[in-house]
Formats: structure tokens, C-alpha cells, sequence
């Protein structure tokens, strides 16, 4: 987990880094139009969605441990020539690059989590894992007002340094993500025989053999995800809380300076609302585990999202402002570890699992590229249209996830009538934990 969260950590840095850029001036400096600049932000989330799944089914079928390592290089070679981009075309080039890299490298750790941990025990992990974002949040303001003393150094201007400083320990890091990380719990050298076996015990706790068998990912793989209603509704909660997710994440800075503060200020003044949500983050995961219920959690972080956007519409004063990004990133860390985890625990065996993560985080991530184009230049300083959309996003999100969690919830209930008939139908114990096991979906992940 340690390792886990430093890697995701960079994986963040790497792609919101944009944001910090634009502040800096690299629309100015490649004479780059605000239309353009629009389309090199959703550039990352193109390829980024075309190559999730295809990721994770590599995945499954080389080393996982030899998959991650290996795109990581890639997408750290990538941050560091943009440094060196000189034109759109160029810019755009290396967005592309790094969207393909990055995009399966959050299933792929969901996915590894899934196959090590129990399901009530991913959602604080989770919450640690996602609160790595929000602390790139709080470190890449203050790297990018650092990096904008050294323009001019050696010809080159700061958001050049910025790409330069975050692109080279992504590549140190992937050397030691090959060294450290492993494929399998057999496979750990520092752990003993009677501890893997305790561990495979642990997991296999209520599962038949089918469900921690690896089979092979077929077109039969692919349909059963494709006409699961509940792939849907997580990807429909998942596209949503993405265009709030990704409409703070890149564009923060850029909104901050319609407040009226100086470049280096609005720099600054980036790392605290990071903050909040840091925290709201790992409350977010301990709260799903101990409350065994997702659904509230996202449609509260959705209603907290709503207020917030409704208070960059009505107020005026500069700091109050301010103030209401406070609230915005809080209901995103509320309910970020519910929206990832909900998918990465709701499918049986591991093969499905693989696939369906993938897929949900494939399509939600479209709701990134719609965010990209919600904060153009052109409507600075107030941004009215960005803010509008992303209100009416909240309230969308909260209907969608409260509709999710009912479904489960009736499913749930429909599944437990056909247990119970199994229970008095007097099948024997081993057909009554099949009939158990193919028939319910846990109650406490409504």
C-alpha cells in the first residue's frame, strides 16, 4: 500500500500537471489558442479511456508486477518530453502519449488490491490511495510557483522545470515499483509458508474455487460485463463524479486567478482546498467500510459538491470565493473511495472483476473529457458556463447514485427470497453455499 500510494501519487502529479502549466504560460510561450489548449487537456482522457480495458487485459496476461513498472517508464519519459514541446502539435502529441500510459494504471492497482484484500476492507485503503491526488494537489501549487523562479535558467521557462522536476523520479520510481512489487501472495519472499496460506484461507472465506480461479478473458468475458445492469450504473455515477473530479483537479488555478489574484498567488492558494479534500478522502473510505454503505456517502459528496458550485455562481466577494472551493473538494474526497470501490467489489471472480473495473473506469473517464472543455480562457474571469454545467452535474449524480444504491438494494432483497427458498428446499451444506454465493450480492455494498 505504502508503494501503491507514492506511485499514485505521481500518476496524478503527472496528468493534472497541466493546469499548473497553463498558469504559467504555456499557451503563450507555443502560441497556443485557447480552443487548442482545450483539446490538448482532453487529448490525456482520449486514449486514456480508448486503452483502459486493453491495459488491464495485458494485465492479466503478462506479469502484473512487469505491466505497471513498465508503463509507469513510459508515462515518465512522456511527462519529461513535454518539457521540450514547442508547438501544439507537439503538446498534443505528448498528451495523447501519456493518456495510453496512464490508463491502465488505476485499474490495475484496483485490480491487484481486489486479489489481496477483502471486499469491507478496500474502501480505507482506497481512501488512502485517492487521497495521494489530493495531496499532488497540495504539492504541485507550490512545485509550480517554486519552478517559476528558474525561468530563464538555461533558456528554459518554468512550467519546462515543472515537467523536468515531476517526469525524471516517475522514471526512478518504476525501477524500484519492478523491484518491490509482486505478482502473487506465493511470490512474496518475506513472507512465510504458514502466513501465505493463512492469507489464502483469509480470501477465500465465503468464495468457491470459481471465484479465485484466473480463467482466461474471452468475448463471453466481455458480454457478461457489457449486459450487467450494474456496470451501467456505476459507470453513469462514475462519468459524472469524473467531470467534478477532473473540473478542480486541472482547472483550480485557472479559477482562482478569475478571483483576481496574482499568477504566483493563485499558485499558492491551490494547495489548500487540497487539503480539505485529502482528509474528506480518507474519512470517505472508513466511513464506507463502517457503515457497509456506499450510496449515501456519494449522493452526500454530491450534494456538498452542488452547494459549492451554487456559491461560485452567487457570491462576490473575492476570499468568499475562495472560501466555497473549500467545500467542492470535500465532497469530492467524501465521495471518491465509494465511486472507485464500488465497481472493483460487485463482480464474483476475478476475470470478470478485471474487465468490468476497466470498463467503468474507461467509460466514467468520459466524463473527463467533457470537463476539459467546460473552462476556456475566453470565459474568464467568472467562468459562468463551467460552473453552471458542473452544478447541474451534482444534482444529477446524487439522483443516479441514490437510484444505483436502490437497485442494489432490491437486488439484494430479490436474492435473499431465493436463498432462503434454498434454505428450506433441504439442499445439502455445500449446495446451500453455491445456491448462497449465485444468488446475493453482499448487502452492505448499497
Amino acid at each position: 500500500m505504502p508503494l501503491f500510494c507514492i506511485f499514485y501519487f505521481t500518476d496524478h502529479l503527472d496528468r493534472a500537471n497541466i493546469g499548473n502549466a497553463m498558469l504559467g504560460g504555456i499557451h503563450k510561450d507555443l502560441n497556443i489558442a485557447p480552443s487548442q489548449l482545450s483539446i490538448v487537456i482532453s487529448a490525456f482522457y482520449i486514449t486514456y479511456i480508448l486503452f483502459e480495458v486493453p491495459s488491464n487485459i495485458m494485465l492479466t496476461r503478462t506479469s502484473p508486477v512487469l505491466w505497471l513498472s513498465l508503463i509507469m517508464a513510459v508515462w515518465g519519459t512522456v511527462t519529461l518530453t513535454m518539457a521540450f514541446s514547442s508547438n501544439f502539435e507537439g503538446l498534443l502529441t505528448c498528451r495523447l502519449l501519456l493518456g495510453a500510459a496512464e490508463s491502465g494504471y488505476i485499474p490495475g492497482i484496483l485490480y491487484q488490491m481486489s486479489c489481496v484484500y477483502k471486499p469491507r476492507e478496500l474502501s480505507l485503503r482506497i481512501g488512502c490511495l485517492f487521497c495521494m491526488a489530493s495531496l499532488s494537489g497540495i504539492v504541485s501549487g507550490p512545485l509550480a510557483y517554486a519552478t517559476s523562479f528558474l525561468d530563464g535558467k538555461r533558456g528554459l521557462h518554468g512550467w519546462q522545470y515543472l515537467f523536468i522536476i515531476e517526469g525524471v523520479p516517475t522514471i526512478l520510481l518504476s525501477v524500484i515499483s519492478y523491484i518491490c512489487l509482486f505478482d502473487t501472495i506465493d511470490s512474496v519472499s518475506w513472507l512465510t509458508d504458514e502466513q501465505k496460506e493463512i492469507q489464502h484461507l483469509r480470501l477465500a472465506e465465503g468464495k468457491s474455487d470459481a471465484d479465485n480461479r484466473q480463467e482466461p478473458i474471452t468475448f463471453k468475458t466481455l458480454w457478461l460485463v457489457l449486459t450487467d445492469w450494474k456496470m451501467w450504473m456505476f459507470s453513469m455515477v462514475y462519468i459524472l463524479s469524473a467531470i467534478n473530479i477532473t473540473s478542480i483537479g486541472v482547472f483550480i488555478p485557472t479559477i482562482i486567478d478569475g478571483f483576481g489574484f496574482p499568477v504566483l498567488t493563485s499558485q499558492l492558494l491551490t494547495a489548500p482546498p487540497a487539503l480539505v479534500s485529502t482528509f474528506m478522502v480518507i474519512l470517505g473510505g472508513a466511513l464506507a467500510d463502517r457503515c457497509k454503505a456506499r450510496a449515501p456517502l456519494v449522493m452526500a459528496g454530491f450534494v456538498l459538491i452542488g452547494i459549492g458550485y451554487l456559491l461560485l455562481l452567487t457570491l462576490h466577494n473575492t476570499w468568499a470565493l475562495y472560501g466555497s472551493l473549500f467545500i467542492i473538494p470535500a465532497g469530492i474526497g467524501l465521495q471518491a473511495p465509494a465511486v472507485v470501490g464500488w465497481s472493483s467489489i460487485n463482480f464474483p471472480d476475478i476475470t470478470t472483476r478485471a474487465v468490468a473495473v476497466a470498463a467503468v473506469v474507461m467509460i466514467g473517464n468520459g466524463g473527463s473529457i467533457v470537463a476539459s472543455f467546460l473552462y476556456p480562457l475566453v470565459d474568464a474571469p467568472h467562468y459562468h458556463f463551467g460552473n453552471s454545467f458542473n452544478l447541474v452535474v451534482s444534482v444529477l449524480g446524487c439522483l443516479f447514485s441514490g437510484l444505483t444504491g436502490y437497485l442494489l438494494y432490491r437486488e439484494n432483497c430479490r436474492r435473499d427470497r431465493v436463498t432462503s427458498i434454498a434454505n428450506d428446499s433441504g439442499l445439502s451444506l455445500e449446495e446451500e453455499k453455491a445456491t448462497v454465493r449465485n444468488n446475493k450480492i453482499n448487502n452492505y455494498l448499497v
